[in-house]
């Protein structure tokens, strides 16, 4: 019973794991990717970004995947412009820590945040940016 049990684990997960589509004409960031996968040795992650807006992006991918909802308030650059985003699961996890594969998209790009998380804001881009995570 229990080997019954295992392989309808490993087949619902087989079934709800969803492979990642890029977004049409985004371009890959291998610089900003690596430098994620660095700060994170347990997550390997691609970074795409397009000049199209965040809605166009959101679009697309609330057609294809699961939207997990983030319950943040709103954040803001110092500009005082809104940062917006949004996570889909790919592998049918009911949350984001549970999650081994999913895609965040966001806009702007913010390249990095101070350490302090006093909203230093370094390197940011007027596109939007499609992250996706896998752990290992």
């Amino acid at each position: 019973m229990q080997l019954v049990s295992i392989c309808l684990v490993m087949c619902w997960a087989l079934v709800t794991q969803q492979d990642f589509q890029q977004y049409p004409g985004s371009k890959l960031d291998a610089q900003s990717g690596c430098q994620t996968t660095v700060r994170s040795k347990n997550l390997n992650c691609k970074v795409y970004t397009t000049s199209d807006s965040f809605e166009k992006v959101y679009a697309f991918y609330k057609a294809r995947y699961h939207e997990f909802p983030i319950p943040l308030s709103a954040q803001r650059l110092p500009s005082g412009e809104e940062v917006k985003w949004a996570y889909f699961i790919l592998d049918g996890a009911k949350d984001l820590s549970r999650s081994e594969h999913w895609v965040k998209i966001q806009r702007p790009f913010i390249g990095t945040i101070a350490e302090s998380g006093q909203g230093d804001f370094k390197d940011i881009r007027d596109v939007s940016v499609i992250q996706t995570v896998d752990k290992h």
